[in-house]
């Protein structure tokens, strides 16, 4: 399960800023806003908290919208997003809840959620400019190359079984000779196994 990264924070906090002291962003919302964004029935009209009760709550907040994302019930593609779609989603739903989350993203590809995002720029009803440059810099972020994975380079599991090309000689001449007991040739070589070895070395120089 992914969690949101320090992109994702950064583009959450630019747009909700934070203030300290409960707020109506628009006139119309059910309840108040305090810190970071922070939203529901706990915020009452004149209340005002700390910078680092701010701080908290933003990160309590970011766990319930990561687990959102993470959830194939609201993001059926989940698992098949990189770490700037995940982010660009976690803003989304931290902005318009896991009802819309779901209704965005269900029944969708990932190409599909994207071609979606900013229509969701509306609040009572009207489109908000604030809105409009959310949606966009989150589409953009969604859109973004993951280049975490994308410069990862790709490498092929070792058979540990099976003797490389190059070795295939070698490995049958000390096999043959006692050295090792022809199992596992490509598996990493122990203190204790490497004794071994060194044993039967000084034991055949004796002879």
């Amino acid at each position: 399960m992914l969690k949101v990264s320090k992109a994702g924070i950064d583009l959450i906090k630019s747009f909700e800023g934070c203030k300290l002291t409960a707020y109506k962003p628009v006139s119309t919302e059910t309840y108040w806003t305090i810190g970071w964004g922070h939203y529901g029935a706990d915020v009452k009209k004149g209340m005002t908290i700390t910078q680092a009760q701010a701080d908290a709550m933003l990160v309590t907040d970011l766990v319930k919208y990561e687990a959102y994302v993470n959830n194939s019930s609201y993001v059926p593609v989940t698992d098949k997003l990189n770490q700037n779609q995940f982010d660009a989603l976690t803003s989304f739903c931290y902005n318009c809840g896991a009802g819309n989350l779901k209704q965005l993203c269900n029944g969708r590809t990932v190409a599909q959620i994207a071609a979606n995002i900013t229509k969701y720029n509306k609040a009572g009803g009207n489109v908000l400019n604030g809105l409009v440059r959310r949606r966009q810099a989150e589409l953009d972020l969604f859109n973004k190359p993951d280049e975490t994975k994308e410069n990862k380079p790709v490498t092929q599991e070792r058979n540990v079984n099976v003797p490389s090309t190059w070795a295939e000689t070698t490995w049958k001449e000390v096999t043959d000779k006692g050295f090792f007991d022809g199992t596992r040739p490509g598996a990493t070589v122990t203190r204790e196994e490497l004794g071994a070895v060194v044993s039967r070395l000084l034991k055949m120089f004796k002879n």
